[in-house]
């Protein structure tokens, strides 16, 4: 069986993005979405998530923009005197040295999962701003504060399908295709802490770029298994231009694709299920009983569909 999740990441950034995200909800493919907790429209974005219950609601767990949920002092090295979190070059680089210790990573992020539970909401998943799980410290610290707070799914934070239309050889497709030898060891480590994974993930090449050619061609070459596709709709309005961010009227162009509900048709046709991490541990738990908690252990993908490198 063929499973897609279409994830809209950056819930709560912006209040264009949160109504660009609840549109493409509502009209469009996208079932899934995660909350950044310490994002300025927090607020609005809980209560566009109340207005909709279709909308499967994960946590985007930032750990190098803005203010942190936690009290600075508690996680002083990934602060910097401001009281702000580092830049991301910043956090790698002291991640690289060793020079943060897991504990504070996981303060923050069971911080962040709090706020979202403590709002209300139905916290299905776990992923990270600029996947910076990549990391292990990183990876093994998110795991257990969402084992902690009953979260059993995890991004897949390697690109692991690529459609050939998604764009010749470049420096950020060699650049992911490096960072995808990490990919079996995240899987194993996972796998011991008995987080699921999609069976595949994509959508990092075609950031900004994810035009409606992109997405049918994705469609038409989705392989068997569950994949989630990463998409960042949004209205480019003052608030977002004011924003710390490069992907602006890419925005736009990615809500453009994903807001036609002709895509749902398509899938329909071809076999494709369309679902969400929150829907897939419920039929687990059901299958598996109560003991299960919804909770699968991650396994392997099968055999890449593209060789080349692959972001």
């Amino acid at each position: 069986m063929r499973q897609l999740i279409v994830n809209a990441d950056d819930f709560g950034y912006t209040r264009g993005v949160n109504r660009a995200i609840l549109e493409v909800c509502r009209g469009g493919v996208v079932t899934s979405t995660s909350l950044l907790a310490n994002g300025a429209a927090f607020e609005d974005a809980v209560e566009a998530a109340a207005s909709e219950p279709r909308l499967d609601v994960g946590c985007h767990l930032n750990f190098i923009e803005g203010k942190p949920v936690s009290p600075p002092e508690r996680i002083p090295h990934l602060v910097g005197s401001d009281g702000r979190f580092l830049k991301a070059w910043q956090l790698a680089s002291r991640l690289t040295l060793g020079a943060v210790p897991e504990s504070e990573i996981e303060q923050e992020a069971g911080a962040q999962i709090e706020k979202l539970l403590q709002a209300g909401l139905r916290v299905s998943h776990v992923d990270t701003h600029k996947h910076t799980h990549t990391h292990p410290a990183v990876a093994r610290s998110i795991a257990r504060a969402a084992r902690r707070c009953g979260i059993g799914w995890i991004r897949r934070p390697f690109e692991n399908f690529l459609p050939g239309g998604a764009g010749r050889l470049s420096a950020k497709r060699i650049l992911v295709g490096l960072l995808n030898l990490l990919a079996p060891s995240f899987e194993r480590r996972m796998a011991a802490m008995e987080m699921a994974l999609p069976d595949y993930f994509t959508g990092i090449v075609l950031t900004g770029r994810l035009t409606r050619e992109a997405f049918g061609e994705t469609l038409a070459a989705l392989p068997a298994g569950v994949t989630e596709v990463m998409c960042h709709p949004g209205y480019c309005d003052a608030e977002l231009d004011a924003a710390p961010t490069r992907l602006r009227r890419e925005r736009e162009l990615e809500r453009e694709t994903v807001s036609d509900g002709a895509w749902l048709a398509q899938a329909r046709d071809s076999g494709i299920r369309l679902t969400s991490f929150g829907e897939l541990s419920g039929e687990m738990a059901s299958l598996r009983g109560p003991a299960a908690k919804g909770i699968r252990p991650a396994v392997a993908a099968p055999a890449l569909k593209e060789p080349a490198f692959r972001d």
